[in-house]
């Protein structure tokens, strides 16, 4: 039984194994779990009655960063490889498995990535079934999922959360990644305040003591699209392994002017001292430039409109025109970079039998700037755009040590996994925040200019226009989860996590001389009960209810008004099923889930100029998934998720009602259809897919609606004796859509345009 104590045993004894860098079986996992609604009725029947399940063996290896190795032909793994037999470490400390865990949980791997030519971590959440990802140029790869977004969702890397995570998140390569998991549902009993709605975490490659490996890759496209990547793996000696990666991508741009580059290496380190001890040791790098990064298309009268389209439909009659597609509205002298680096320490002691000690440290520090004219607004008046000017810097730092003692035992004769721990982290986040205008621009032939940047209140007049911020955040953190099995079949769940966040704030404002200070503590209490009970050996029932905790804006962020406010207090339920069936060909999944926040900042109704606390937002839905090997070369993977999601209080400045409306960058309706098959004949893979994004508003109003799209993808890749040359074709029917709202609500970002790329990929 996958829950039980035979084969939970066995599961724990690969995790060990894992962590200590050991040899596992190395297969390839498939694509994510899916197809759709009456497929999955039908195929999960015989899973309910334990037709065609197999005996439950010891998972695969899943978190020892498999060096890169030359994938001959795609086979029909048995159901112990499948994803959820597999540990989940984004959803438990306790090594629990996805198959054991009450939650849904799905994963990407970089096999996975690299067969759909998913090159960086925007493309690769966009692949994950129920997620959408958009390339927000504030927060490239802010994410969507289950109704919320930006801070609702909690971004990991290696396990450990990123403070302030909108300000985090970037366009990753996903070359650096050995996975990439996606926890759905409330966190914070695991991660702290913000994670609302699910955790997305980056998990890097590692070293790896099996023997020396390289892989690289060379990748041309569209729009002067170019890629290099390299991956080295060299153990010295038995104890000791190193791995060195790093990547670089360019190109010009869909739009105009809006050429860009970035670049990642990670050095990392693994050593054994001892048979009990292990270190893990790594430094990560990334940066990007832009040379005046687009921030989105505005809406136009349909009067003035060359090519209408009917992308969105507005209130007072504006429309996005084909005819801007291609314009850039920012100045000449835009500039936007980040760079930033993490250290990332992790030492595992297995004290005894069942019982280990694990201590993770991560520092980062980063630098970012945006100096960019990032607002368009159509004047009826002069027929113009007028256009306001930004400059923001950050110079964001953070550091968290995380201790976690963890036991694998019994109590009463019963299996038990328990797990406690303490968290201590420590924030700096100094902001520069400047809002000024330039000169209107003609939509159709803008003369972009150069503004000026340099800090003058000449430039940037007025109160709050020219503002300095520095916030520092302290967290104490403590918690315990435990996993007990109350028979063979039947496992228990439960956890609990105590944070005092303290909050030190300071405001200067430049141009009026005014200063202001604050310091707000918050001691939020976030817990979760969930159990799993097998039905058969390889298919699971699991519910779970789950609490969490987020601030009414971006702690680092937040300003002196709202530092009145409490936390928002979030709670959620979910129930589904999972199932390997025909012999474990087919993973099938089923959940459905439903998600409140309360105490958001609305509009007290009697005093429409009062804010208070006491709107509440909501979502529910469904989500079906199917991985399906149907042949030993045919591999199909589908998912279906649908939602309701709503603002049920929240009035508005003004009394505005919107109650009932939808939040926005939420669409209601998500699917995926992906099919790859292998020719015998020939080293010959092929592979295509179709991404469905149903509507969606821009707007708490609802007044700008986006239509949905259908995008198709296609790939052919020929085997080679050292590796893989492969053609991928994104975008096939050259769809025109909106990948995200851009510098202000009724701009959007649009996807790009049909493209090709052309890579090769090495092995050796």
């Amino acid at each position: 039984m996958s829950t039980g104590r035979r084969g939970g045993r066995a599961a724990a004894a690969d995790i060990e194994a894992q962590q200590r860098g050991g040899n596992g079986a190395r297969t390839r996992t498939g694509a994510a779990r899916q197809i759709a609604g009456a497929a999955l009725a039908a195929l999960a029947l015989p899973g309910l009655f334990g037709h065609g399940a197999l005996a439950q063996t010891a998972p695969a290896q899943a978190g020892g960063g498999a060096t890169p190795k030359l994938l001959d032909k795609v086979t029909v793994e048995s159901a112990a490889t499948a994803p959820w037999d597999r540990p989940a470490p984004t959803a438990s400390r306790l090594g629990l498995s996805a198959r054991e865990t009450p939650a849904t949980v799905e994963t990407l791997t970089q096999e996975q990535i690299q067969a759909r030519g998913l090159r960086g971590s925007v493309e690769a959440l966009n692949a994950a079934p129920g997620v959408l990802a958009g390339q927000l140029p504030s927060s490239p790869g802010m994410a969507s999922m289950r109704g919320f977004s930006g801070g609702a969702i909690a971004l990991l890397y290696d396990g450990v959360r990123q403070s302030a995570a909108p300000l985090v998140t970037r366009d990753f390569d996903s070359w650096s990644f050995e996975r990439i998991e996606v926890l759905k549902g409330p966190a914070s009993v695991l991660y702290g305040e913000g994670a609302l709605a699910g955790a997305i975490n980056l998990v890097p490659k590692r070293p790896d003591f099996d023997a020396r490996a390289f892989a690289g890759l060379v990748g041309f496209g569209s729009f002067g699209g170019r890629r290099y990547a390299v991956d080295f793996n060299e153990p010295v000696g038995e104890n000791l392994a190193l791995r060195a990666i790093a990547s670089h991508r360019r190109g010009d741009g869909y739009v105009d002017g809006t050429a860009s580059e970035a670049t990642s290496a990670t050095v990392a380190a693994r050593w054994r001292p001892s048979e009990a001890v292990e270190v893990d040791v790594a430094l990560d790098h990334f940066e990007d430039d832009y040379d005046t990064a687009y921030w989105g298309t505005p809406l136009v009268p349909a009067a003035l409109a060359r090519d209408p389209a009917s992308l969105v439909r507005s209130a007072d009659g504006r429309v996005l025109d084909r005819a801007l597609r291609r314009r850039n509205y920012n100045v000449d002298n835009g500039l936007q970079d980040s760079r930033g680096d993490w250290l990332r320490t992790r030492v595992g002691w297995q004290i005894g039998e069942g019982l280990r000690f694990s201590n993770e440290f991560s520092y980062y520090d980063a630098k970012r700037r945006w100096w960019n004219s990032e607002t368009y607004a159509f004047n009826p008046r002069t027929r113009l755009l007028d256009r306001g000017t930004t400059r923001i810097e950050h110079d964001h730092r953070f550091w968290v040590e995380r201790a976690t003692l963890s036991l694998d035992g019994d109590w009463g004769g019963r299996r038990n996994r328990a797990a406690i721990g303490a968290e201590v982290s420590d924030g700096d986040f100094a902001v520069m925040r400047r809002f000024g205008a330039t000169t209107a621009v003609d939509p159709f032939a803008p003369q972009r200019g150069s503004a000026g940047f340099a800090d003058t209140a000449a430039n940037f007049p007025g109160a709050g226009n020219r503002v300095d911020f520095d916030s520092r955040t302290r967290v104490y953190s403590v918690f315990a989860e435990d996993a007990l099995n109350l028979s063979e079949r039947w496992l228990l769940l439960a956890g609990l996590r105590y944070d005092r966040i303290e909050l030190e704030r300071h405001i200067a404002d430049r141009n009026t001389g005014a200063r202001s200070r604050f310091e707000r503590s918050y001691e939020p209490l976030s817990w979760r009960v969930g159990t799993v009970y097998d039905l058969a050996p390889k298919t699971q029932l699991y519910a779970q209810y789950s609490t969490s905790v987020a601030p009414v804006g971006s702690l680092p962020l937040l300003s002196l008004a709202n530092s009145r406010f409490e936390l928002t207090q979030g709670r959620s339920a979910e129930a589904g099923i999972k199932s390997s069936v025909w012999d474990g060909r087919v993973d099938l999944g089923a959940s459905a889930y439903w998600i409140e926040q309360d105490d958001i900042v609305t509009r007290d109704p009697n005093n429409a100029n009062l804010s208070v606390q006491g709107g509440t937002q909501s979502s529910r839905g469904i989500e079906l998934t199917a991985a399906a090997s149907l042949t030993r070369a045919l591999r199909i993977d589908a998912s279906v998720a649908a939602l309701d999601a709503r603002f049920d209080t929240l009035r508005e400045a003004g009394g505005a009602d919107r109650a009932g409306n939808v939040p926005p960058n939420v669409p209601e309706r998500l699917a995926q259809l992906h099919a790859s098959y292998r020719f015998d004949a020939l080293p010959l893979t092929v592979g295509a897919g179709a991404r469905y994004v149903g509507p969606w508003y821009a707007d708490n109003a609802n007044r700008l609606r986006v239509a949905g799209r259908t995008v198709w993808d296609a790939s052919v890749a020929w085997q080679l004796p050292f590796g893989e040359v492969a053609l991928y074709g994104r975008n096939l029917g050259d769809a025109l859509y909106a990948d995200w709202t851009g510098g202000a609500a009724d701009q959007f970002v649009l996807g790009a345009p049909r493209s090709v790329e052309l890579t090769l990929r090495v092995n050796l």
